[in-house]
């Protein structure tokens, strides 16, 4: 008879999330998936009230138990910036990276300073098969139901804007926009780690809190992995400019001396080099 190690080994691997697929991943933060999608709603400047347009949320969310580990919400595109943000949302949140983190093909997962981030803490990336429907966004299909369930639900939202025809000046989005970056961000957090995190999930039979703590419980805490959320890392996380320059700074001490003959002083300089990126 096998041992559930070595028959992990054969099992097939899940490029996606849906709620239907199987737990996968033989623990938690073995495999984890990571994925950008715009949500469905118009936001306002918090300053002037002024329509700023739809936000970016970026997911992280573990295979095994199916919880949702960190988040991030810009108006940016999907970028390397986004990135590197949630996995430091991540390590604040739970003090880990995960083994293997599951990107699809875009160009912000193969930036330099995200791979490098990756290498630092030993965590290895597995890029999605293009070019095929199934292989779709990941957080479209496992988090479509917080733009159902949430989204949707607020002032503001998109929905109707999926039938063109049907959207008057009256009931247009952006004139009942009232939520701010800030304050979404917030309500986001909560209905994430306070509502979904304890729904029974229905390809576990658990909610993904259980399934996560289970797993912890069974496969051990695993100390050597954990990640302290400190100035090195806060460093590590921080994104570049467009075009990286290096600042030459010269110190320089001077030490008077005795005045000699006509009446100068003796005068040593000490000359101090130091590199700054920027």
């Amino acid at each position: 008879m096998r041992s559930p190690c070595a028959a992990y080994s054969n099992e097939p691997f899940y490029w996606e999330l849906e709620f239907t697929t199987p737990r996968h991943g033989n623990r938690p933060w073995a495999i984890c998936h990571l994925d950008h999608t715009q949500l469905d709603i118009e936001l306002v400047s918090s300053k002037t009230q002024a329509v700023l347009g739809r936000p970016w949320a970026t997911f992280l969310s573990d295979a095994y138990s199916r919880r949702i580990l960190a988040l991030y919400l810009t108006f940016d595109p999907p970028s390397y910036r986004s990135c590197m943000m949630v996995m430091r949302d991540c390590v604040r949140r739970h003090g880990r990276f995960p083994q293997c983190l599951v990107v699809d093909g875009g160009k912000e997962f193969s930036s330099v300073y995200f791979e490098r981030l990756l290498a630092m803490y030993e965590c290895t990336s597995k890029t999605r098969p293009g070019g095929k429907p199934r292989f779709g966004s990941v957080c479209e299909r496992l988090f479509g139901t917080a733009n159902t369930m949430f989204i949707h639900n607020l002032a503001g939202n998109t929905q109707i804007t999926k039938n063109p025809r049907s959207v008057t000046t009256a009931v247009n989005p952006r004139r009942h926009a009232v939520w701010t970056l800030g304050s979404l961000y917030e309500h986001l957090c909560n209905w994430v780690y306070e509502f979904y995190d304890h729904q029974e999930h229905p390809a576990l039979g658990l909610t993904p809190q259980e399934a996560y703590h289970q797993g912890i419980v069974k496969t051990g805490l695993r100390p050597n992995r954990l990640i302290p959320y400190d100035e090195t890392f806060r460093i590590l996380t921080l994104p570049t400019t467009s075009f990286p320059r290096v600042l030459v700074v010269v110190l320089s001490k001077y030490i008077s001396g005795n005045k000699s003959s006509g009446g100068y002083g003796d005068t040593q300089a000490h000359r101090h080099t130091r590199h700054y990126t920027y």
